[in-house]
């Protein structure tokens, strides 16, 4: 089944013909995301009937409009990385918002921008570098769009110093009856874009929580998000070309720091000293395959050094520091990170040797990412185990360590899951170490045991978080029943508000939460 008759070409008329298409070459496309074989194996995906194109907000409520009308259901997208943008029904439109991609304003004095669904982090950074302004990058790519990755989590390289989540401002938000609502300050006359909070309800929480709606309540066709300081260089100061990039910061405004720890536990209390000084922009536990992977200009390359440098990079701390005010905060906070260092056994691993040449590119990719995508070639796929541990950076480790690890050994010895005995995550500090998560990195080939391997350790780490009263993130769809039953029953509340602003459940059906909790 797909589109009722005439919804097709009430679309067509309302965009114009060459805005839709249902062409299986294209809508095949918009059917596989990066995960697929591990998300969709048992559920099912489809083609979407067809893919429409809108150019303003405008255009976003006659869709939704039509879509109610003719009774059809549609999965707003931003650059497509996550499982929620593929269909689970035939009868769906994806609305692609390739060509909403301006950014609106950027507001110097007030440090915020204004900016539409396909704008992504690498051209936002692009113009807010202009004016010595910056934004929090998500560790994504700067590929993915601003919006949707700020309603997603927010989370992002410099969240250590910038903080967590903490970007959405202003907002347009199309609802799922095409009602068209302002939040934040943009919700009251002539206030504009610049606060993310307004004089009376909040609904920025409802916008976004910890994950976000997945396109299950509607459209955001604008949003106003945070910008901060920036103390480098108007143009990002790569030189090389693919894959051999160089980041040159200036020396004096931005120092990076590989330090190793003699075991994971001075490591931890390396990262809660470092919050208790309230220095650095950028703290991250680096584990030795996503490093590694970042660096490699091949699969070969990957592989010939993988065995040898995972004995060597062992309990890395890369701590970033900025100079936001002058040069003499960099040197002031290199003495206070040099105490730390020293109090707590650590060394760094000098510049210039073989270590810090596959390491360097940390800084820029705290900054502007780009290699994630390299993360893809050691296996063709790649995820974290679980339910993030988003927490005390204590509790995060304690879950990693006592969990997560022991789960990654299992799809180990089944042979599904790249082999890796360091124990080392990809651990980040937000808000001066107030809290933090941590990502076990596997990585696994496309194949069905090995993604059931996956999102079966996934579930059971959600689990986990559960009973340990951590904060489970990314509980998305049908995992928030087993998330919501111990926070208040919230998942109940979010279907009644779901139901109430979509009653035929046209907007992404199954987010953010199913009717029926899932089976087994």
């Amino acid at each position: 089944m797909g589109l009722p008759q005439g919804a097709y070409q009430a679309l067509a008329d309302a965009l114009g013909a060459e805005n839709i298409c249902d062409d299986p070459a294209v809508t095949s496309g918009y059917s596989y995301m990066w995960l697929i074989y591990s998300t969709h194996a048992q559920s099912g995906r489809y083609r979407p009937a067809a893919v429409v194109l809108p150019r303003s907000t405008q255009d976003v409520q006659t869709i939704i409009k039509i879509a109610n009308r003719y009774k059809f259901n549609y999965i707003p997208v931003g650059t497509n990385l996550l499982p929620p943008t593929i269909p689970a029904r035939a009868d769906t439109i994806i609305i692609d918002p390739k060509r909403m991609d301006s950014i609106v304003e950027i507001d110097t004095q007030n440090m915020y921008a204004v900016v539409e669904p396909y704008v992504t982090y690498a051209q936002l950074q692009a113009e807010a570098m202009k004016h010595g302004l910056t934004i929090t990058i998500a560790e994504a790519g700067a590929q993915v769009s601003v919006v949707a990755n700020n309603m997603f989590q927010g989370m992002g390289g410099t969240g250590h110093k910038f903080g967590y989540n903490r970007g959405v401002l202003g907002c347009d938000w199309v609802l799922p009856n095409g009602d068209l609502l302002h939040i934040g300050s943009r919700g009251n006359a002539g206030a504009d874009w610049f606060w993310g909070d307004c004089a009376g309800m909040n609904l920025k929480g409802l916008l976004r929580a910890d994950s976000g709606h997945c396109g299950g309540m509607g459209m955001v066709t604008r949003m106003s998000v945070k910008l901060f300081p920036y103390p480098g260089p108007q143009t990002f100061p790569v030189k090389g070309a693919n894959p051999n990039f160089e980041v040159n910061f200036p020396k004096d405004r931005f120092m990076l720091n590989l330090i190793k720890f003699p075991d994971r536990k001075k490591l931890i209390e390396a990262i809660y000293e470092v919050g208790h000084a309230e220095i650095a922009a950028a703290v991250h536990e680096e584990p030795a395959t996503m490093v590694l992977s970042g660096a490699s200009p091949s699969v070969e390359y990957f592989w010939e050094k993988y065995p040898d440098f995972m004995k060597q990079w062992r309990n890395v701390l890369s701590v970033t520091l900025i100079g936001f005010s002058s040069a003499r905060q960099v040197a002031y906070e290199k003495k206070v990170l040099d105490a730390i260092v020293a109090e707590l056994g650590g060394t760094y691993i000098e510049e210039g040797s073989e270590l810090w040449s596959i390491g360097q590119d940390n800084i820029g990719e705290q900054i502007r990412t780009g290699l994630s995508n390299r993360l893809f070639r050691i296996a063709g796929d790649f995820f974290v185990i679980g339910g993030f541990g988003f927490d005390s950076i204590d509790q995060s480790y304690k879950m990693s360590e006592d969990y997560m690890w022991p789960l990654i050994e299992q799809g180990q010895k089944k042979g599904h899951f790249v082999p890796d005995d360091t124990h080392n995550d990809w651990l980040n500090s937000y808000q001066l170490g107030h809290y933090s998560e941590t990502e076990p990195l596997i990585y696994f080939e496309h194949d069905l045991e090995a993604g059931a391997s996956f999102i079966n350790s996934y579930a059971q780490t959600v689990v986990e978080a559960v009973k340990r009263r951590m904060c489970t993130t990314w509980p998305l769809g049908p995992m928030n029943y087993i998330s919501g039953p111990t926070m208040c029953n919230y998942h109940e509340l979010v279907l009644k508000i779901k139901k109430a602003v979509d009653p035929r459940l046209t907007s992404n059906p199954d987010y953010p939460v199913p009717q029926e909790p899932p089976k087994g």
